[in-house]
């Protein structure tokens, strides 16, 4: 069983799950590509549409883009990057994928459910000393 926590910049006490696998495939660059843009873009409280004219691409292609089906240039990256006010190294940090409060929720509750006793006091004692 594999878990990985980071803290979000700027607000030490909220955790973001990266990954919780227990022999799940990991998702490919693609599909973890895509659910940054989308979350980036909700984060923005920006449209597919808003952001595909900002960042001068195609309402079909930023879909394919955030669906992890699309191919995108780099440039069509850093123009997605600049119109989301980031980086093209910040677009990349993958390991920094932003699931959803219920992508969240729902991980947390899976992950507990399939830890064992041990498991699930450990658990406690690291939330429990996150939250003091």
């Amino acid at each position: 069983m594999s878990t990985e926590i980071g803290v979000l910049s700027g607000s030490p006490l909220v955790i973001e799950i990266v990954s919780l696998s227990q022999g799940n495939e990991m998702e490919n660059i693609s599909e973890l590509l895509g659910k940054k843009l989308i979350a980036l873009r909700k984060r923005k409280k920006l449209t597919q549409l808003q952001l595909a004219e900002q960042a001068g691409l195609s309402l079909k292609h930023l879909g394919e883009i955030e669906r992890g089906r699309g191919n995108p240039t780099l440039d069509s990256l850093s123009h997605l990057a600049e119109a989301l006010g980031i980086t093209l190294s910040e677009l990349f940090l993958l390991n920094k994928a932003m699931p959803s409060p219920e992508e969240i929720e729902n991980r947390l509750i899976d992950f507990i459910k399939s830890s064992s006793a041990a498991e699930k006091q450990q658990l406690f004692r690291i939330v429990t000393s996150l939250t003091s």
